[in-house]
């Protein structure tokens, strides 16, 4: 069945949005570096009973799957563990407030002592689909519906169309098109490779009071382009594409009273090379340039120095998210920068705006199952 897709158009202005309705949100997920270091809630170390259970559950998933004749399927990757067969009954509760705090806390979440390197590549991702089903369903990202993506240096610095999954250049702040992202770390760069976090509440608030005329302006749709590699065309797969190479949307927005930021630099960038696009007002330019200065200030910067069983989890949101440049150690491979990345929707999860409708959210309402791409549901029931 062919995916519906909804065209944005970028003719809201900022009419559309009153200028008594923007304001700064005094919110836990405003927060500063500072206030993170010092207060440690946000990460959930795991014990060795954690870990015990959930190699507990593996079993149990994997057992299940074979009673259920479904064993080829999790073999090949079509498969990912949901909280009814992947039981974490102690775990489980701490998983649950983690969901929590993602949406109602700071928004971000830490979670170490995974089980990194003590079983195969499979068990792993099992392990940890597994634990992400318990703070929310996993969502497709790419159309043939991978649902944990490898993020490993393969070559790709140098091309125009690179993957930020498959290179080692830095990445500037952004967040992907999901509720929450993952990312759990195996290894480690040899140098560099650190993970920066921010607040994009803070962002908000903070221009609002040096530079309200900026916010303003971010509160207007900016047409983006789509990630093209996201949507591999193989002459068979036609109906899960976008119908359109961009979309419009705001970087600010507010539904219900719950603020929401959504914001790639690079894919607006990109879109202004696309012809029929229009071009980017002096005063858009200004608001983006703007937005990307305190960016830059790093008091805003949390940094985590990965470690192996580190995984973190975002509300895209309220968080972005960037990297650091890394280099590998070519004469070990022991040292070569690997993670994986899991894209989530919350069931927790706040309304957004209606001018956040489009392909990666078809449904903008409050615990909606949305991001990544909208495939087909298989059901192994």
């Amino acid at each position: 069945m062919p995916i519906p897709n909804i065209r944005m158009t970028s003719e809201t202005r900022a009419d559309d949005f009153p200028a008594a309705d923007i304001r700064p949100f005094d919110i836990p997920a405003a927060w500063d570096a500072r206030t993170l270091q010092r207060d440690e809630s946000w990460i959930v170390r795991l014990t060795d009973a954690d870990r015990r259970e959930l190699e507990a559950a593996l079993a149990f998933f994997k057992d299940s799957a074979e009673a259920r004749g479904l064993t080829a399927q999790w073999l090949h990757g079509h498969m990912m563990p949901t909280p009814d067969c992947f039981p974490l009954p102690r775990l489980g509760a701490r998983l649950a407030r983690a969901q929590g705090d993602l949406e109602h806390g700071y928004g971000l979440v830490l979670i170490r002592g995974f089980p990194a390197g003590r079983h195969g590549d499979k068990d792993t991702q099992l392990i940890y689909g597994g634990l992400c089903s318990h703070i929310g369903t996993l969502r497709p990202q790419t159309v043939f519906g991978e649902l944990v993506q490898e993020i490993r240096d393969s070559g790709q610095a140098s091309l125009r169309e690179r993957r930020g999954s498959k290179h080692n250049r830095a990445l500037s702040f952004h967040n992907d098109p999901c509720d929450v992202i993952s990312l759990l770390c195996l290894q480690p760069a040899h140098t560099g490779g650190e993970g920066l976090f921010l607040s994009s509440v803070s962002l908000h608030n903070a221009l609002l009071a040096s530079e309200p005329q900026h916010v303003r302006t971010l509160y207007e749709d900016f047409t983006n382009t789509y990630q093209d590699y996201l949507f591999v065309r193989t002459g068979s797969n036609g109906d899960l594409m976008p119908r359109e190479t961009c979309y419009a949307m705001p970087t600010f927005s507010v539904a219900q009273g719950q603020f929401a930021c959504k914001y790639s630099r690079f894919y607006i960038d990109q879109a202004q090379e696309l012809p029929g696009v229009a071009r980017l007002t002096p005063a858009q330019r200004a608001a983006l340039d703007a937005l990307e200065r305190e960016m830059q200030n790093e008091k805003w910067w949390l940094r985590i120095r990965y470690e192996p069983g580190d995984a973190v989890f975002s509300n895209n949101f309220v968080c972005m998210h960037a990297r650091t440049a890394f280099s590998d150690d070519p004469a070990d491979e022991r040292r070569k920068r690997h993670l994986l990345r899991i894209w989530l929707a919350a069931p927790n999860s706040r309304p957004l705006s209606p001018r956040y409708r489009h392909y990666f959210f078809p449904d903008v309402a409050a615990g909606a199952i949305r991001g990544g791409l909208p495939l087909p549901p298989v059901d192994y029931a």
